[in-house]
């Protein structure tokens, strides 16, 4: 990347910073899909896991255990651009506790950092394009999903299956980004004030207005299926340690898994769905003290979830949202109500599980297995090697950058 393309991702984010003024977007907004990417070289897309977008850099990141690589898409261009780390990735091993890469995210704009399928997670520098670090967790199983603190220069990292493991539960690991080296751990076994994590550990996030990582335990000490309650873990970087647990009632969220941040104090959970309809809702909580600010009915199933400032909505990738459908969930975040899901595909493993938005261009990237859903083919793509789909709505015109005249 050259400098003079580095200094005009910062000047647009200048330019969106004064474009996105909270409140201006519409309720009911209808989004469909109007594009579709395709991978390079004819390449096909049906396992993959968590994905990323970075305003800054413009860039939109997946982790594609397909191609074993981290897939870099130019949200400008909707082009692929660079297909990162790839053969350094173990893929899809038939397990999903030992595939990857995971969760992907980005440090300081310049680095890709991606959890893989042995419980290493893998630096990228994206000038260079090369894998810098690949930094071992100690665990059995996969280094799955993480998020960053830049305030303590850490990034918290989840190994979420090893309850799979009898010598181990599974546990966090603080690394920090100046030496790349792990600063401490916290394992999920119940003891020292930890919950007893019986269904894993999932989606992560750092928030600036606090100044503390939130962690998402899809269930307590419970059988493993997401029907005895979950909790929130409100987590200090600099100490290493967990400073509240919020426990997050059954009736308003069965198995917190995605998480992301929106407006004031709110924070969106994705909530999995256990039993056959997977109808159950999802909750929108108080990132102060846990406390449910409102319930949705009827949206539940989301694995990641997301949050874009550039329209004010939620988005839920509902991998689990009904037996025989998987929808992409829109939430208006200024009333906290449910504009109509976008699209079905086939259930089933793999799935659609993953979304990210971007506010510049308010574009919702959601990946689409092959040979699992017509969405790319409606979109100009191919439904046989799938395709990443690109959601707007209709009526959402997209803002003249100063770059643009």
């Amino acid at each position: 990347m050259s400098t003079h393309r580095m200094l005009g991702y910062f000047a647009r984010a200048i330019v969106l910073a004064v474009l996105a003024t909270p409140g201006v977007a519409a309720a009911d907004e209808v989004f469909a899909a109007k594009s579709a990417i395709t991978l390079p070289n004819g390449q096909s897309i049906s396992t993959f896991d968590i994905s990323y977008d970075d305003p800054v850099l413009e860039l939109y990141l997946l982790g594609d255990r397909t191609n074993k690589a981290v897939d870099a898409i130019d949200t400008r261009s909707n082009q692929v651009v660079a297909q990162l780390g790839q053969g350094s990735f173990v893929g899809f091993t038939g397990n999903n506790d030992t595939s990857g890469p995971n969760g992907v995210l980005t440090v300081h704009h310049r680095e890709v950092w991606a959890g893989n399928g042995d419980s290493t997670v893998h630096v990228i520098d994206l000038k260079s394009q090369q894998t810098t670090h690949v930094i071992p967790t100690g665990g059995a199983f996969r280094a799955d999903e993480g998020c960053f603190d830049p305030r303590n220069h850490v990034v918290l990292i989840a190994n979420d299956a090893e309850h799979d493991n009898p010598a181990n539960w599974p546990f966090v690991s603080f690394i920090s980004t100046d030496t790349y080296t792990i600063l401490g751990k916290i394992t999920m076994d119940g003891t020292n004030g930890t919950p007893l994590a019986t269904n894993g550990i999932e989606q992560c996030q750092w928030s600036r207005r606090t100044g503390k990582i939130y962690l998402n335990i899809p269930e307590v000490n419970g059988p493993g299926n997401d029907t005895v309650p979950g909790a929130v873990l409100v987590v200090d970087a600099k100490s290493m340690q967990i400073v509240q647990t919020y426990t997050i009632p059954l009736a308003s969220c069965a198995g917190p898994q995605g998480m992301a941040l929106g407006p004031e104090h709110q924070i969106l959970l994705g909530c999995n769905a256990p039993g056959p309809t997977g109808t159950n809702p999802t909750a929108v909580i108080d990132e102060r003290n846990g406390a449910v600010l409102a319930t949705l009915a009827n949206e539940s199933g989301g694995d990641e979830v997301w949050f874009n400032p550039g329209d004010e909505h939620y988005f839920l990738a509902r991998s689990s949202a009904v037996a025989a459908t998987q929808l992409l969930g829109v939430i208006d975040a200024n009333s906290l109500t449910s504009d109509p899901s976008v699209f079905t595909a086939l259930a089933g493993a793999p799935n659609a599980h993953s979304v990210a938005a971007d506010p510049i261009f308010n574009q919702v990237y959601v990946p689409i297995p092959a040979a699992h859903s017509t969405v790319c083919s409606s979109a100009g793509g191919s439904d046989a090697v799938g395709c990443i789909a690109v959601f707007t709505a209709p009526k959402d015109d997209q803002p003249k950058l100063a770059t643009d005249q």
